[in-house]
């Protein structure tokens, strides 16, 4: 399960220059300086004007920009803080202060097992040790009944833009499609949960996201 294409990395050229436009067109293209150059100074530009969104909040003393710096950190287009222990701290601040999105991602962080709190373009599924998982739901779900989705700041086609994801999202489809759980003698049994299922998904589709919001200069 993955989600669209707004992530925001700078770990390739061509993976950079396609957040600013629709691609790497020609070889020749990303191996030209000044193309580089051009590249790169966009999103310096865009990456810019979230930053400035995030630090204009942190000024304000609003937790949620704390939330968007913690999260920008595990994302990895700022690069201040990259231990993940460091960057877990950032979203026990965050959360501390009052950021529901903080708290939320660190339920998921338990109960996935997760390294990082956030990584939203890939699946939240349980480790092997189903007592976290069983552990960060039972965090989760009076979470997400009083807020169902999270903020991340993302570029969507080059653009900055306040992104919002959907929680349960992340959590229904574990139990329709089913889980392990390892025995103590090698083995390992599918569970799926048809009940769980129907609370998780009820969850996600009757969750009410705002309109994803376009951030100017």
């Amino acid at each position: 399960m993955t989600r669209p294409d707004r992530w925001i990395t700078t770990l390739s050229l061509c993976l950079l220059a396609g957040l600013v436009q629709t691609g790497c067109s020609t070889a020749a293209q990303a191996v030209d300086p000044a193309h580089i150059s051009s590249q790169q100074r966009d999103f310096d530009k865009q990456t810019g004007i979230l930053r400035k969104h995030m630090q204009d909040l942190q000024a304000r003393g609003d937790p949620l920009g704390d939330y968007y710096y913690a999260l920008a950190n595990s994302d990895g287009w700022i690069h201040d803080v990259t231990d993940p222990k460091a960057i877990t701290a950032l979203f026990e601040k965050a959360a501390a202060k009052g950021s529901m999105d903080a708290k939320i991602l660190l339920a998921l962080q338990v109960a996935s097992d997760d390294e990082l709190p956030g990584q939203l373009d890939h699946s939240h599924g349980p480790g092997k040790d189903l007592s976290k998982w069983e552990q960060g739901l039972a965090k989760l779900l009076p979470l997400v009944h009083q807020q169902c989705s999270v903020r991340r700041l993302v570029l969507d086609m080059g653009k900055p833009q306040v992104a919002y994801y959907s929680i349960a999202y992340e959590i229904w489809p574990t139990f329709r499609d089913g889980y392990y759980r390892y025995n103590s003698d090698g083995s390992r049994t599918l569970l799926r949960d048809p009940e769980r299922q129907k609370v998780w998904e009820s969850i996600h589709r009757n969750c009410l996201m705002p309109q994803d919001e376009w951030l100017y200069e």
